[in-house]
């Protein structure tokens, strides 16, 4: 299984994108009407653009008003990425629209299939995929990311992230996810960010024979003051092989599964120390009101968390954990 980035690329990863975070708070986008649709289709004279890339550089870079790309069906074969504010990225549904590409990560580049550093950006109704480990045959797993989020205030409907190792990168920021679908086995929801996961499926996938657990999660939390975590609020997990719930990316590591349905996939003890294994203490890591056969927690490690207060409850609501500004009440309707 590889390894998430040292603590150095991690470090130069966030002084990057620091800028893209501060300015999110300053953006509302002009409130919640589209101010404008771009059509992409793959063939000539069916769209505005024939790439996404394309009508993505067509916005400009202080854009401030709301302004949706459509992508038409059919498989992209390209990596694309996001840098100006106030984006709409809408597939025509997560079955018939794929981004697909096949990159691993190389020191000091860190590129996934798609990539998103500026704040107040929606994505709806696309799978991203990264082929680089599910294509091949026995070459050595590498990290891969299918989807990268830089900045503040991403939302998330309907989409499909496919990889393997390191599948989905919530770097930094809130981000809210809703009705997705993300596969992979290694790690393969990380990252530092403030990230709400409502009714998403996480399918745990092993290729590779005589493998031990995956894990589900490696969340990146470094001071017990630090607002950022991981919360599932519904949803499940599936797959095949033997899946942990998560392990620590950071001393002070927060992921919390509520009413969550967890299959066979989920190991007995659930959780790994990694690297902490004597700061447990600092570690939250919460199952509340779980089901499935993967969700008795008999033989949970000791230090997770089997009983959250009503208060600690409302503290990971969606309200509280991500919207106590209300920006996902100002965003313009969804359609796919």
């Amino acid at each position: 299984m590889g390894l998430l980035p040292s603590l150095p690329m991690f470090f130069s990863l966030i002084m990057f994108i620091s800028f893209c975070f501060h300015l999110s708070r300053a953006i509302d986008c002009g409130g919640n009407q589209v101010q404008n649709t771009i059509i992409v289709d793959q063939q000539v004279g069916k769209g505005n653009f024939v790439t996404i890339q394309s009508a993505i550089n067509s916005i400009k870079i202080n854009n401030n008003q709301w302004i949706k790309i459509h992508i038409n069906p059919g498989i992209y074969r390209v990596y694309i990425t996001i840098g100006r504010p106030c984006v709409i990225l809408e597939g025509s549904g997560s079955n018939v629209t794929t981004v697909r590409w096949g990159y691993h990560q190389k020191v000091p580049r860190w590129l996934a299939t798609f990539s998103s550093s500026s704040p107040n950006v929606i994505v709806s109704g696309i799978t991203f995929e990264n082929t680089y480990n599910l294509e091949g045959g026995s070459h050595h797993i590498k990290q891969a990311l299918a989807a990268g989020f830089y900045a503040d205030k991403a939302a998330i409907y309907n989409c499909r992230f496919l990889g393997y190792q390191d599948t989905l990168f919530a770097a930094l920021g809130r981000h809210y996810f809703k009705n997705c679908y993300i596969q992979g086995e290694g790690d393969f929801i990380f990252g530092s960010g403030q990230s709400y996961f409502e009714n998403c499926l996480m399918n745990a996938t092993s290729i590779l024979e005589n493998q031990g657990p995956g894990f589900v999660t490696a969340q990146r939390r470094d001071s017990p003051n630090d607002p950022n975590g991981f919360v599932f609020k519904g949803g499940s997990i599936v797959g095949n092989g033997q899946i942990n719930l998560g392990r620590p990316w950071g001393p002070y590591s927060r992921v919390i599964f509520w009413g969550t349905y967890f299959s066979s996939v989920v190991t007995p003890e659930g959780w790994d120390a990694w690297n902490y294994p004597g700061q447990v203490n600092q570690l939250t890591y919460a199952e509340v009101n779980c089901t499935g056969p993967g969700a008795n927690t008999d033989s949970r490690v000791y230090w997770m968390k089997k009983y959250l207060s009503d208060s600690d409850l409302n503290q990971y609501s969606l309200s509280s954990f991500i919207n106590q500004d209300g920006w996902l009440s100002n965003l313009p309707p969804i359609s796919f």
